[in-house]
């Protein structure tokens, strides 16, 4: 029997988010193809629990905030005791570590780009158009989550087109569908959102580049209306902004129809009890909470920036509105507030096109196949059959 090659992932901290369950799912998805290894810069948050290959080496770095040189060797060093075939590395904070990566003496190297940071939401910054100029001769393949990152590298950056691959993000759809009763008391949230109420849900980390102020401000808008008494918001995330939303929602006075649940583990409970999602971000890639949304049943409303549109079928399965505009986001949600037969025209809409078009085996697939391209393996046949079966059983419901 082969060795399975091992791929080691790159990323700055594994904790709650979107990128960072793509990458437990790609882990937990290709284990019958590949071994792998997780690097963390600084540490280590709740995801790691979710890889279910307790074998699968996490090594902490503990970089320092700011430059931290001794952090470089301690990378090169962890490499050199793996001796991975391939490394993958994730964002603009892992871009720079090309060199070392190499200078440790792996051959094939993958960056991925899951969307930009709120210092750069448009990816103007010629510093950083720069640094990943720089940094091309290092990297093997790039792979990007939506059609406006690879637009984006290849026009703007200049990258090669032929080295910049676009893979979705996928869900598995069993996990999402009807996972409780949308209709009837909230065995979760029933005392903070009683039958009678209408509950808008987010699912975000609590970062600038979310704009979770102005999806407060949005959100008072409606509650200004005739039936405002009657809506709610949850959100589902904690990051660095969590105090000053709390102070938000306490300045406009939502502290009974706002509530702030923080990381949670039951996502796909919590999206069944909402009637509504909503996204109010400045930048994205190609956002896994709006998938899981959509796999969920549920009508979105998102800001229309990034790779947000290549998600949302304006008319058909939710509605865009206009990034920093409360107003237009208030409005959008009203619309879906008070009427029954559009959500769920558009709920169910939101279903089927993640089932055709993002699911986790396709995602799984697209991966496996880039990965077995950049390492020069052909693609086994019963390699590929025992991973798709693997996932098709996964997604079965």
């Amino acid at each position: 029997m082969k060795r399975r090659p091992l791929i080691v992932h790159v990323l700055y901290r594994l904790d709650t988010g979107g990128m960072e369950r793509i990458v437990v799912s790609l882990i937990n998805g290709t284990g019958e193809r590949y071994r792998h290894a997780v690097v963390s810069l600084t540490d280590f948050g709740a995801m790691r629990a979710q890889i279910t290959d307790a074998t699968v080496p996490c090594v902490a770095l503990h970089k320092k905030p700011g430059k931290d040189w001794l952090f470089y060797f301690r990378l090169w060093r962890a490499l050199r005791r793996l001796k991975p075939d391939m490394a993958q590395t994730y964002n603009i904070g892992t871009l720079d570590l090309g060199p070392i990566i190499r200078l440790a003496g792996v051959r094939r190297l993958v960056h991925a780009e899951h969307g930009r940071d709120a210092a750069d939401p448009m990816g103007d910054s010629l510093r950083y158009k720069r640094l990943r100029r720089w940094m091309a001769p290092f990297i093997d393949r790039h792979v990007v989550v939506s059609p406006d990152l690879q637009r984006w590298l290849i026009d703007v950056v200049g990258l090669r087109a032929a080295r910049v691959a676009y893979i979705a993000n996928g869900v598995a759809l069993d996990a999402f569908h009807a996972a409780t009763p949308r209709s009837g008391q909230r065995r979760i949230l029933g005392d903070f959102a009683p039958p009678d109420t209408l509950l808008v849900g987010n699912v975000a980390r609590l970062d600038k580049v979310k704009d979770h102020a102005g999806l407060l401000r949005a959100f008072r808008h409606l509650t200004t209306g005739a039936e405002g008494d009657k809506y709610r918001l949850v959100i589902v995330g904690d990051g660095p902004q969590r105090g000053a939303l709390e102070r938000q929602v306490s300045a406009f006075g939502l502290a009974r129809s706002v509530c702030l649940l923080g990381n949670r583990d039951d996502v796909a409970d919590l999206l069944a009890e909402c009637d509504v999602f909503v996204l109010s971000s400045i930048a994205e890639g190609m956002p896994v909470t709006l998938l899981e949304a959509m796999a969920a049943h549920l009508p979105v409303v998102a800001t229309d920036v990034g790779g947000v549109g290549a998600v949302v079928e304006a008319g058909v399965t939710g509605t865009l509105a206009p990034p920093r505009d409360p107003r237009a986001l208030a409005d959008a949600l009203h619309a879906y507030l008070t009427d029954a037969e559009l959500r769920r025209r558009h709920g169910d809409a939101g279903y089927a096109r993640v089932a055709t078009r993002f699911s986790l085996a396709s995602m799984i697939s697209a991966y496996t196949a880039l990965y077995d391209d950049v390492l020069g393996k052909r693609a086994c046949d019963d390699g590929h059959r025992a991973v798709a079966s693997s996932l098709a059983r996964r997604e079965e419901h």
